[in-house]
C-alpha cells in the first residue's frame, strides 16, 4: 500500500512540475494582448530548455530556478530529492518532455530557430501586427460569422467574412489615424481588391458546382453498373436453374435431375440451385466456397437449405416459379 502511495505521489509530481515549469507559463504568456511574432524568442527558449531537459530531467524534478522560458520562479514544494529520482522517473518524465517537444516541432516549427518566421522584417512584423498569439480571436470570429449567417441565410459568405474581419482587425481605426490622400488610395486599392477577389470566388464557385456534378454523374454511373451487374448475376441464376429442370422443391425433384448428368454438370446444377435459393429467396445458409466443394457435398449444403423456411417476401417468387411452365404453356395456346 505504501508503495502504491509513494507512485501516485511521484506521478502527481510529475503532472505538478510540467505544469509549474511548462504548461503554467506558457498559458500566461499566450494570454497576453501580444502579437504572434512576439513570442519567437519565448518559444525558441522553451525549445531550447525542453531539450536540455529531455537529455537530463534531473534539475526539472528537483526544482529549477528557471521556467521553459528562463523566467524565474517560486520555490518547489513538491519537487523530488536527488535520492528520490530512479531511473523509472527519469524516463517517464523524459517521455513527457519528448512528447510536448514534438508537438512544439509539428505546431511551431515556422516560429522556430531556421523557420520562415524565426527572424521577421519590419515589414512582416508590420503586416502581422493584428495576429493574436492564440486562437481565440479566430475562434471568436467563426462564432460571430456563424451567428451572422443563422440570422441572414442568403447573405453570401464573403460578405460576412469581410465585415467581420472589418471590425477585428480594427480597419476604421487605422484609416482614421491617415491623412486624407492615404485614405483614399486605401480605399481605391480596397475596391479593385474587392472586385478581383469577386471574380475569383465566382470562378472557385463554378469549379466547385461543375466538381459536385461531376460526382454525383460517377456516382449514379456506378450505382447503374452495379444494378446491372447485379441483374446480370440474377439472370444467370436463373437460367441456370430452367438449364437443369426448373427449381428443385424436393429431393425427390433433385434426384431425378441429377441422375443424367456428368459430374461437372451436377456441380453446375446444385451450385445454381443453391444461388438461386440463397441470392433470391433469400433463404438462410452459412456461407461457404461452393467451388471446394463436391458433388455430394453440394447435395448435403442443398438439403439444408431446402429444409430451411423460405421468407413470406419470397414465398410469391417460389410460386411463380412453380407456376412457370403452366403459364408458358397457357400463353403458347393462346397465341
Amino acid at each position: 500500500m505504501l508503495c502504491v502511495f509513494g507512485t501516485m505521489i511521484k506521478i502527481i509530481t510529475h503532472k505538478w512540475v510540467i505544469s509549474k515549469y511548462i504548461t503554467g507559463p506558457w498559458e500566461t504568456a499566450a494570454m497576453k494582448d501580444c502579437n504572434i511574432l512576439d513570442t519567437n524568442q519565448l518559444i525558441q527558449h522553451a525549445d531550447i530548455k525542453l531539450k536540455e531537459w529531455i537529455e537530463d530531467p534531473t534539475p526539472l524534478l528537483t526544482g529549477c530556478a528557471t521556467n521553459c522560458f528562463g523566467e524565474e520562479v517560486n520555490e518547489c514544494k513538491v519537487c523530488l530529492t536527488e535520492g528520490e529520482i530512479d531511473k523509472r522517473i527519469t524516463d517517464i518524465m523524459q517521455k513527457l518532455l519528448d512528447s510536448i517537444s514534438a508537438v512544439i516541432q509539428r505546431q511551431l516549427s515556422d516560429h522556430l530557430l531556421g523557420g520562415k518566421f524565426a527572424e521577421p522584417s519590419d515589414v512582416l512584423i508590420k503586416e502581422a501586427k493584428s495576429c493574436s498569439s492564440t486562437n481565440i480571436s479566430g475562434e471568436r470570429q467563426f462564432a460571430k460569422m456563424k451567428r451572422v449567417q443563422s440570422n441572414a441565410p442568403s447573405t453570401m459568405m464573403t460578405k460576412i467574412e469581410s465585415k467581420s474581419m472589418y471590425a477585428a482587425n480594427r480597419v476604421g481605426q487605422d484609416m482614421a489615424k491617415m491623412t486624407e490622400g492615404e485614405r483614399e488610395r486605401n480605399i481605391i486599392w480596397a475596391v479593385k481588391q474587392g472586385a478581383k477577389i469577386r471574380v475569383t470566388d465566382r470562378e472557385k464557385n463554378r469549379q466547385y458546382q461543375e466538381k459536385m456534378r461531376e460526382r454525383l454523374r460517377e456516382r449514379r454511373m456506378e450505382q447503374v453498373q452495379k444494378e446491372e451487374k447485379g441483374r446480370e448475376q440474377l439472370e444467370g441464376v436463373v437460367e441456370g436453374v430452367y438449364r437443369y429442370g426448373g427449381l428443385w422443391l424436393t429431393e425427390v425433384d433433385m434426384g431425378n435431375s441429377l441422375s443424367s448428368l456428368s459430374e461437372t454438370r451436377k456441380k453446375e446444377a446444385i451450385k445454381s440451385q443453391i444461388k438461386f435459393r440463397t441470392q433470391v429467396l433469400h433463404c438462410d445458409a452459412v456461407k461457404i466456397a461452393l467451388s471446394k466443394l463436391s458433388s455430394l457435398q453440394l447435395q448435403d449444403q442443398f438439403i439444408q437449405i431446402l429444409r430451411s423456411p423460405i421468407p413470406q417476401d419470397s414465398q410469391i417468387i417460389q410460386d411463380i416459379f412453380e407456376q412457370s411452365e403452366k403459364l408458358i404453356q397457357q400463353d403458347s395456346s393462346e397465341i
